[in-house]
């Protein structure tokens, strides 16, 4: 079992960048300028997951550099993956 966040937030981040470039393919199959738009801003969402989780691995934003953490911080609550690429 994965234990390192950064693994698995690369595993993520490549099936995010997988399913915006669908939703961008998809989106040239319609003609209806609303599911063309759908389908758009899906990728745009998607893409800026896929941002944070990328910046989350290589801990490129100042939010993801290891440091104190506040006293709100859930880290300390043993959770079970659910993950299923595991």
């Amino acid at each position: 079992m994965h234990t390192n966040p950064v693994d698995h937030a690369k595993k993520i981040e490549t099936i995010l960048e997988s399913l915006q470039g669908h939703c961008r393919s998809e989106s040239l199959l319609f003609t209806d300028p609303k599911a063309k738009a759908l389908y758009e801003t899906a990728a745009d969402v998607l893409d800026g997951l896929q941002k944070a989780f990328h910046d989350f691995s290589l801990k490129k934003d100042e939010i993801w550099k290891d440091g104190p953490v506040s006293k709100n911080d859930s880290s300390s609550t043993p959770q079970m993956s659910t993950d299923p690429w595991d």
